[in-house]
């Protein structure tokens, strides 16, 4: 099993992209494990189940997940911890149920064994505009999420400017680090992180959009660092090898007129993909590098 891959998927629908997304990673190499969001009360898990057909499929407990909230750590632990008690992978990649890969498994494979023990993570230059996700108590941010709640939206600001005017600074002697959510790390790395579950949760219980720190954070103090695939702190997106558009959208939803573009890209994997927005696009992609109709 060692050098098989592991896919960690977090969902909150079972849409065309969804399902595409489980066909194209269906290989005998791969093993998927799924969380889908316990708001979406439709899920079938034996449907899911049905539509792959030589990997092992795994889900973990459904919880409900809000964005920017501690909801989404909690939710890539149970998808590490569930991982890591099946087998040691070679890597354990955490992507969207919006995502598609733009390379066919071989080229993948191929790709993830020649960097069999390089570290995947994403981060952005360092910066201080992020720290008050970390100074500052957010106790609202697992309510927040992207809503326009006027209530939540203004207490959370009060308690926040509160905390400035008290000259509150916690965490102070942790050396915090920010990127990106999606990554593709060792087995060894990936133990580690889950060893020190309780330190995340309590340092990061009341910090805003701690998915995008903590991981880079851990990874930045520990014996893994030096493995890192891409080094400089630049967001270059060759660190995670994932094609995100942030220029057309928040992030952008690739449309059948961005097929050559997302073909001719040397990325392994794109996010976002929307059957509302385009289902021509994720059926061109899921013919061309999985040879399969939808």
């Amino acid at each position: 099993m060692k050098n098989k891959q592991a896919y960690l998927i977090i969902a909150h629908k079972a849409d065309l992209a969804f399902k595409a997304l489980l066909k194209m990673l269906d290989d005998p190499r791969n093993d998927i494990f799924i969380h889908m969001d316990k708001k979406n009360t439709q899920y079938n898990e034996a449907e899911t189940n049905s539509l792959v057909k030589k990997s092992a499929v795994y889900h973990v407990e459904r919880t409900s997940v809000t964005w920017g909230g501690i909801s989404l750590v909690n939710v890539e632990l149970l998808l590490l911890k569930k991982a890591i008690s099946v087998g040691r992978y070679q890597h354990y990649h955490l992507l969207s149920g919006s995502d598609l890969p733009i390379k066919t498994q071989d080229q993948i494979i191929s790709f993830f064994n020649e960097n069999m023990n390089k570290e995947f993570i994403r981060f952005e230059k360092p910066n201080y505009v992020y720290q008050d996700r970390t100074r500052y108590y957010h106790f609202l941010q697992d309510k927040i999420g992207r809503s326009h709640n006027l209530f939540f939206r203004g207490s959370e600001i009060l308690l926040v400017q509160m905390q400035k005017i008290l000259h509150i600074h916690r965490n102070r002697k942790i050396e915090f680090q920010k990127g990106t959510q999606w990554f593709s790390i060792t087995d060894g790395l990936a133990r580690y992180v889950v060893e020190k579950e309780s330190w995340i949760k309590k340092v990061f219980k009341y910090t805003y959009c701690s998915d995008e720190i903590f991981l880079q954070t851990i990874l930045i103090s520990s014996p893994y660092k030096n493995n890192l695939y891409h080094k400089e702190f630049d967001n270059d997106p060759h660190a995670i090898m994932r094609l995100i558009d942030w220029n057309r959208g928040k992030p952008y939803t690739f449309r059948s007129s961005d097929y050559d573009e997302l073909c001719e890209s040397d990325m392994l994997f794109a996010r976002k993909f929307d059957a509302s927005v385009d289902s021509e696009i994720i059926e061109m992609i899921a013919k061309k590098y999985a040879n399969k109709t939808l």
